[in-house]
């Protein structure tokens, strides 16, 4: 009947103008486009027979389809305004490839952004790491003796804490009498990072300390030594600090010899 001939030729002039085949061409690509009665038409492109746009309304996209394991598989490729022609018959191509392989592209492009996500955390971690790292390197020599106080007072005599707290004392520290407190021997390496206390750094300033105030600098000394052993057994700190460095030959001859004091009456002469 004159119906079915009409239907005939729409369905064949449809099929027609979704499976229309060309080379395909940037000016081909925009003037192509679905019609009113269509949700979607697809151009395939003659040098790469797995490679089409497919046009929607408002959108056009590259699409790569093939068939494996013989179910049809249909794989966007990405925009037409991001791609061009020869990179989505190249993408077009190895999604090909994979499947002459036996490999599911879907799979396989699960696989990829699996490791990509791997590879996006690891980096995360290891930049946090890193960020740990430096602050952990950052660490001045006041912050770990304050936290070694803390620690460490429970052990000591009161006299014994306040002659550890007045050995770093910074200068002009008021006093309960008004007075301005003389700096302490180990105030001027309190600004300095844990890494810092080298053996010419500990040698320098035991040099200059033990000129003025011998006494006074070799107690600071065997108090730092303390120190420097108690940050060596802190996992925060001991790859930070190196003992030694106050064992070395040189900054122990530095140390202040300090005789017996014997300008003092005996028990016995009391009286």
């Amino acid at each position: 009947s004159l119906c079915s001939i009409i239907c005939l030729h729409q369905r064949l002039h449809r099929k027609s103008w979704i499976m229309a085949r060309v080379k395909l061409t940037a000016g081909r690509i925009r003037e192509f486009g679905p019609r009113q009665d269509q949700k979607q038409s697809f151009l395939w492109d003659t040098e790469v027979p797995w490679l089409a746009v497919r046009a929607t309304q408002g959108a056009k996209v590259f699409v790569f389809q093939g068939r494996i394991q013989g179910a049809t598989l249909r794989i966007k490729i990405g925009d037409c305004a991001a791609w061009d022609i020869d990179q989505a018959r190249a993408e077009a191509r190895h999604l090909q490839t994979l499947i002459d392989q036996g490999i599911d592209p879907r799979q396989a492009k699960a696989e990829q952004v699996e490791v990509e996500r791997q590879a996006i955390e690891a980096a995360a971690a290891e930049a946090e790491r890193q960020a740990t790292e430096a602050e952990r390197k950052s660490l001045v020599v006041s912050t770990a003796w304050q936290r070694y106080l803390e620690e460490r007072q429970s052990f000591w005599g009161e006299r014994n804490y306040r002659d550890h707290v007045a050995m770093a004392r910074p200068a002009d520290t008021p006093l309960p009498s008004g007075k301005r407190a003389t700096p302490g021997p180990l105030a001027v390496l309190m600004p300095l990072r844990l890494c810092e206390l080298s053996a010419p750094t500990l040698f320098a300033w035991l040099a200059k300390e033990a000129a003025t105030r011998p006494a006074y600098a070799a107690l600071a000394y065997r108090h730092l030594r303390a120190f420097l052993r108690w940050c060596s057994e802190q996992p925060d700190y001991q790859d930070l600090v190196d003992p030694a460095a106050l064992l070395t030959k040189r900054v122990r001859e530095a140390v202040p010899t300090v005789k017996t004091k014997d300008d003092c009456l005996q028990k016995e002469q009391l009286k």
